[in-house]
């Protein structure tokens, strides 16, 4: 079966590349799409030196994923590990993540983290209220500090365009899964404001799999006359997420998070600077008894400038505290508060010569209160071989200074050092008459110093080398047919637990202004529970479909269908201390209506 598996992969992934002779694409990877998250200022995808991506909101309205995090399985090099449909959905960017403890997860450029662990709780991030998703693979520590150790996930919230707009969504399907979206803004001169509160509960696909939640979020801004405005965000969610079996029988886990950011940006003239402070909080309480309060504030003030010609500086200041307060489920030596700041200061200056080669280089000082300075540096190089072809390299470091929990809960230890991270890789970005964009890169990772348990103690042991080589393609069918590929072969080493060595996808999109519909496989293999490739699963490919009819001219209803085969597939996770095999839903239905106004 596995082998079959592969083969239907091989077929797959060569019949996108076959297909390639009537095309033009606009899906993940579109070369001629503007980022802002590598650089921190809007740039084609074509000109970085980094693997990045952007997922739209075409892709993710297309898409059937519940939760943020949950469609970027669809990228190369990123691998979602969860233990259902709704709830934990934690990403690993070229094999590193840690539970979202090794990757930088920001909403609109603000960290979401908790105080307490340095992590987001990537269930807290619903599919409500989103713009677009950017993703760096492999570390940026330059510009984003100690979670940007193995790569970058910025969610970037909707503003307003219209007098009135907004939509209503709802939706049911199989397990009783449920979900009411509503969602309002409005543009009214130089004020514009968008709300949106959404609720989206399960049975669950097996005993113990539950889930309930609701999520709030508002946005408001205002432009000032000349180059100058004021935005100010708040969001609020609280859900109940039961773990299934191989957990504890009655596992569940209970967050409370919210978040309030103000942002001031500034234009004059060549100078850009923006200044955000934020706040971000949560109150977890666990069925093993574990309670906790957490909050962390921050401040971040970044500007750009072109000091020549055909250059561009960038420059920053981040300052963030971190708090926690444990009230119980742990040994009485640990209950009580604790807290840390840490702080940065980063430079960045790309150069280009003769309008075709693209130099990059920073380097952020990072003090952090008991890990101490760390410097880390970035070099990278863009190369326009010709119209269509470019050519693309970095070297980067990354890090991650020790957190809370491990400087004092469960064998801490206040003496840790930062984790450390080396990433260099190469890679082709190719378009064909603006009909087939493709991108190819390779890359070897080394980690150092990571955070392992011995003697009842955690100490900087821990080393990694990976590889590995990814490939995507996207293309136009037709008109209003959108395909993608994508290939990633993955070398972990030893560290195989929960990293496959092979992962490929393809998706077909299309739409004629009144159907729309998306057709998506995704193929795991060579995935392993155990290091040095044991306690191997079995390979998996999982096909899925949604269709979106448009009955009126704001309404429409949809249908979606996952793993249409009824294919029996497991993942493996590791979180909290405690790690295991989960059973992935066989096939489901959704069914929904969408009005929009």
């Amino acid at each position: 079966m596995e082998k079959t598996n592969r083969k239907i992969a091989l077929i797959l992934v060569t019949a996108a590349f076959v297909f390639t002779q009537s095309i033009r694409a606009e899906v993940f990877l579109s070369l001629s799409r503007t980022a802002l998250t590598p650089t921190r200022y809007e740039q084609k995808i074509r000109n970085l030196p980094n693997s990045a991506s952007v997922v739209s909101r075409e892709d993710i309205e297309a898409s059937n994923a519940t939760q943020t995090t949950d469609i970027l399985g669809e990228l190369p090099g990123i691998f979602v590990k969860k233990t259902g449909s709704f709830g934990r959905a934690d990403v690993d960017i070229r094999g590193i993540g840690d539970s979202g403890r090794q990757i930088g997860v920001f909403i609109d450029g603000r960290p979401d983290k908790m105080g307490m662990y340095g992590c987001s709780v990537t269930h807290t991030l619903p599919m409500n209220n989103i713009e677009r998703i950017e993703v760096i693979r492999g570390p940026e520590s330059v510009l984003y500090g100690s979670e940007a150790f193995g790569g970058v996930i910025n969610i970037i919230t909707k503003r307003a365009k219209e007098k009135f707009e907004g939509e209503f969504v709802t939706s049911m399907g199989t397990f009783n899964t449920q979900n009411y979206l509503l969602q309002q803004g409005s543009k009214l001169g130089k004020f514009d404001y968008y709300i949106s509160a959404n609720k989206r509960s399960t049975d669950g696909h097996i005993e113990n799999s539950s889930y309930d939640a609701n999520d709030y979020t508002g946005q408001a801004g205002y432009r000032f006359s000349g180059n100058s405005d004021l935005s100010v965000s708040a969001k609020y969610f609280s859900g109940i997420k039961n773990e299934p079996y191989p957990l504890a029988s009655g596992t569940w886990n209970d967050y409370k998070r919210g978040s309030l950011d103000a942002t001031y940006k500034q234009r004059n003239g060549g100078l850009v600077w923006s200044l955000k402070l934020y706040r971000s909080f949560g109150e977890h309480e666990f069925s093993d008894g574990f309670n906790s309060k957490d909050y962390t504030n921050g401040v971040m003030l970044h500007g750009k400038y072109p000091v020549l010609l055909n250059n561009m500086l960038s420059a920053g200041i981040d300052y963030r505290y971190q708090f926690a307060d444990i009230m119980g489920g742990v040994a009485p030596v640990m209950l009580g508060e604790y807290s840390k700041y840490e702080y940065g200061v980063y430079v960045d200056e790309k150069h280009t010569f003769f309008g075709r080669l693209s130099i990059n280089a920073g380097a952020r000082l990072n003090k952090d209160e008991y890990s101490g300075e760390i410097v880390t540096p970035k070099f990278g190089a863009v190369y326009d071989a010709s119209e269509n072809t470019v050519l693309r390299a970095v070297w980067s470091q990354g890090f991650r200074a020790p957190q809370l929990n491990d400087l004092y809960l469960f064998a801490g230890n206040e003496d840790l050092k930062p984790e450390k991270v080396t990433n260099t890789e190469a890679g082709i970005r190719q378009s064909v008459n603006e009909r087939l964009y493709v991108d190819i890169g390779g890359f070897v990772m080394n980690g150092s110093d990571l955070i392992e348990i011995r003697n009842m103690k955690k100490i900087n042991i821990g080393e990694f080398e990976f590889k590995g080589i990814e490939t995507a393609c996207n293309l136009i069918v037709s008109e209003g047919i959108d395909l993608q590929a994508n290939y990633t072969y993955f070398d972990p080493g030893e560290k195989t637990a929960g990293r496959p060595k092979d992962k490929a996808g393809i998706s077909l999109k299309y739409s004629n202004g009144i159907i729309a519909g998306l057709l998506s496989a995704s193929y795991v293999g060579r995935y392993f529970a155990g290091d040095n490739s044991t306690l191997q699963l079995d390979d998996y490919l999982i096909l899925n479909i949604k269709v979106d009819y448009k009955l009126l001219k704001n309404m429409s209803v949809f249908a979606a269908v996952d793993n249409i085969t009824n294919k029996k597939y497991r993942i493996y996770h590791s979180f909290s201390g405690s790690s295991g095999i989960f059973t992935m839903p066989q096939c489901s239905a959704d069914f929904g209506v969408k009005y929009a106004f």
